[in-house]
């Protein structure tokens, strides 16, 4: 190598990187703070969603009006830990193997940065608490606050029992300073006080309305037992007539876990008359942890050190409660995958709302725009900042997997699933929003069904079946 082409090269480089430092850094405003809040186990049972009329969450149905809520907004997995994995890896899980909470030998270990990472790498000093991975606020940060513990019923009052039915509901005689999404309310209340000279990357994670469903008595008092209401059925005809067998056996499990004496959550709800219980034990957990966020959000109206602030509010997936004789999560339909989805930040128009499919895929890439850095390659998700600026502008459907080879396609209109043995459900949420006639064998939806089938990906990654658990646990 000549002394004049190593020059040469040399120049290259520091151009090369004078030019990414100012992509990353150039701008004659400073860099916006972003706030993004998950919450565990919420559905679509709030106000500005209307996924039951009885539903009380003032606060953020309030941050949906002061932005933008996209109202088809799904999770990418309905359980706790691959859901969290996948959207804060901004990898699928099909990518991964990591369908389930349990840990499957056949999963890939993620190797990109996490989106905490990502943003401290890129200048931000990061904040991260309750429960924003799977149990904790994740390993990276420069401050990091643990999921408090809350306090419990009486001994000998406690039903609570993961692998029991979600009959857990007890009003807790405890102030709401007692509880552990309160104190993370006020820790993170502290954090955006804090001043410093770099901008702010917050994620704070609220654990209600995750099992128990177990708050304080007074969220519990504003929905009288006598005056809940279940979610409707189909009249005259049973929801499972025209549902795949392995459908049908998906519905009577709940995340891997076993029957209680023969009998599914659903099933031993009914049996033992605790469905209204524990309906309203669930309103009053969205309704107490709706004040928290309120606490919270509300202190995002100030500032304190003059940047412009993006809020972002999800929830991790949804939740069943004897819909479909279905209770709590892992399956995939519209009740355990979609979710809330909000956004508040300059430019966008207060009380919008997109109807274009979204899902937390792109969260991370949503929130890297956003904040005006450019976006990784490697993020299977994609921003969804075109459609802050015009709702109507079109985006590809959101995919949820739950297991090798079960995969839900969630258009505007349609959602189309595919399970392991090949058997199909067609839902036209147009006129079926749920979704209790299965079209998927009609002749006249063949046109329509050929295309949702073609989105599924192909190669998924290899991992654990549905199919060999369900004896092991339906016994």
């Amino acid at each position: 190598m000549t002394h004049s082409t190593f020059i040469f090269r040399c120049l290259l480089v520091v151009v090369a990187v004078a030019s990414t430092t100012a992509t990353v850094w150039a701008s004659d405003k400073p860099r916006p703070d972003i706030v993004f809040i998950i919450v565990d186990d919420l559905n679509d049972w709030v106000g500005c969603l209307g996924g039951h009329p009885d539903a009380k969450s003032p606060n953020i149905d309030a941050l949906a009006a002061s932005g933008m809520l996209f109202s088809h907004a799904y999770c990418n997995s309905p359980q706790c830990r691959p859901s969290r994995t996948s959207l804060l890896t901004g990898v699928y899980p099909f990518k991964t193997g990591t369908y389930f909470n349990a840990k499957d030998r056949n999963e890939t270990k993620t190797t990109t940065p996490t989106l905490q990472q990502f943003f401290m790498d890129s200048g931000y000093r990061v904040a991260s608490g309750g429960k924003v991975f799977h149990g904790n606020p994740g390993k990276v940060g420069d401050s990091l606050f643990n999921r408090p513990r809350d306090p419990k019923p009486p001994k000998g009052e406690d039903k609570f029992n993961a692998l029991k039915a979600p009959n857990d509901g007890y009003a807790l005689d405890v102030a709401d300073e007692k509880m552990g999404d309160y104190k993370v309310a006020t820790w993170a209340t502290e954090q955006w006080q804090t001043v410093t000279d770099k901008p702010l990357f917050m994620s704070v994670g609220f654990y209600r309305p995750h099992r128990p469903l177990q708050v304080p008595k007074p969220w519990f008092d504003q929905f009288p037992l006598e005056s809940i209401r279940r979610p409707a059925e189909p009249d005259g005809v049973d929801d499972w007539d025209d549902m795949p067998e392995f459908a049908r056996r998906l519905a009577r499990t709940h995340a891997h876990k076993p029957l209680h004496k023969g009998l599914s959550d659903h099933e031993y709800i009914v049996a033992n008359n605790e469905w209204d219980a524990t309906i309203r034990a669930y309103h009053a957990s969205i309704a107490f942890v709706d004040r928290q966020i309120g606490r919270f959000v509300t202190q995002l109206k100030q500032n304190p050190r003059g940047r412009e602030t993006f809020v972002m509010l999800v929830s991790d997936h949804g939740w069943h409660l004897g819909e479909k004789k279905h209770w709590c999560k892992g399956a995939i339909w519209e009740q355990t995958t979609h979710i809330p989805f909000i956004v508040h930040g300059p430019g966008i128009k207060t009380g919008s709302t997109c109807t274009q499919p979204v899902s937390l895929i792109d969260v991370y890439p949503s929130l890297v725009d956003l904040a005006g850095l450019d976006t990784p390659e490697w993020l299977d998700g994609t921003s969804i900042k075109p459609q802050l600026a015009e709702p109507s502008s079109p985006r590809p459907p959101a995919i949820s997997s739950y297991g090798e080879g079960n995969t839900s396609i969630r258009t505007e209109r349609w959602r189309y699933i595919r399970y392991e043995d090949g058997s199909e459900e067609l839902y036209d949420h147009r006129v079926d929003p749920n979704e209790w006639t299965n079209l998927a064998n009609k002749p006249e939806h063949m046109k329509t069904k050929k295309p949702l089938a073609r989105m599924i990906p192909a190669n998924q990654h290899p991992g654990l079946k549905v199919q060999s658990w369900f004896d092991k646990f339906q016994k």
